[in-house]
């Protein structure tokens, strides 16, 4: 047991995403590009892949993407009434 090398110190920093090989002051990924966060130690930054999943991300992902699509289609609906009122307007009021 104490011949064991200490998997702490000897673990190559790695990508949580892609288990790329990255330096700790990186910030992004060199290969696939996700956004790193700056843990002190490895201990620690096996116990953030255990907390942020990749299948919590890509929800976390696809809710951001459906509250901004829907703001969207909210916003597109509201400029297509304010444009039909306007129409209206004109030819009811251009016609006396």
């Amino acid at each position: 047991m104490a011949n064991e090398p200490n998997d702490l110190a000897t673990t190559p920093h790695q990508c949580w995403s892609c288990k790329g090989k990255i330096t700790p002051t990186d910030n992004f990924c060199r290969h696939c590009g996700m956004k790193l966060t700056q843990e002190g130690s490895a201990a620690a930054d096996t116990a953030r892949q255990q907390s942020a999943l990749p299948s919590v991300n890509i929800h976390e992902r696809l809710v951001s993407i459906e509250k901004l699509l829907l703001k969207t289609l909210i916003g597109v609906g509201a400029l297509l009434l304010l444009t039909a009122w306007i129409v209206l307007q004109m030819f009811h009021f251009g016609r006396q």
